[in-house]
């Protein structure tokens, strides 16, 4: 499955409100139950906290990756938020997080969701993906750079 499968404009919110963490959370599952017709908030909610008490998912310079899995989702779907002022995260460095991959998998198909996890990892540490995403100003642009650095890592794994 592509990242900018995933990140399609209608799952990208530019300009997150959240000043914390549980804003953040609050506020990016809303908007997946509402981008991806779900009608399982509170589950989704608990599952994202279940997963983050067992270590912070704020885990690159200014990016978090909040995952989880659930039995009934059918395929990895997502939600890349952007906050400009940056939102207190309980990162790994202790720094605010501007960009937030939030994903829900499958649970009866944990693969899928372990490669998009291993993708969007190999993504995140290409040069200037970070300075790409976060200037970008609006959603199809932030598809249109993902689908740029899918290119480059499809590039990069060929040559190998």
């Amino acid at each position: 499955m592509l990242i900018s499968e995933i990140f399609k404009p209608g799952n990208i919110k530019i300009n997150l409100e959240s000043q914390d963490k549980e804003e953040l959370f609050e506020e990016i599952v809303n908007f997946i139950v509402d981008a991806e017709n779900l009608e399982n908030r509170d589950e989704i909610l608990k599952a994202l906290w279940d997963r983050e008490r067992k270590m912070t998912t704020g885990i690159a310079p200014n990016i978090a990756i909040p995952h989880t899995n659930l039995v009934n989702i059918k395929k990895t779907i997502g939600v890349l938020g952007i906050s400009r002022n940056g939102i207190d995260y309980d990162s790994l460095d202790g720094k605010p997080v501007h960009i937030i991959f939030f994903l829900i998998g499958d649970k009866n198909n944990p693969n899928e969701h372990l490669a998009v996890l291993k993708n969007l990892a190999l993504m995140i540490n290409i040069p200037d993906f970070y300075n790409d995403i976060i200037n970008c100003t609006s959603s199809q642009k932030v598809t249109e750079k993902i689908v740029e650095f899918e290119d480059l890592l499809k590039f990069s794994i060929e040559k190998k």
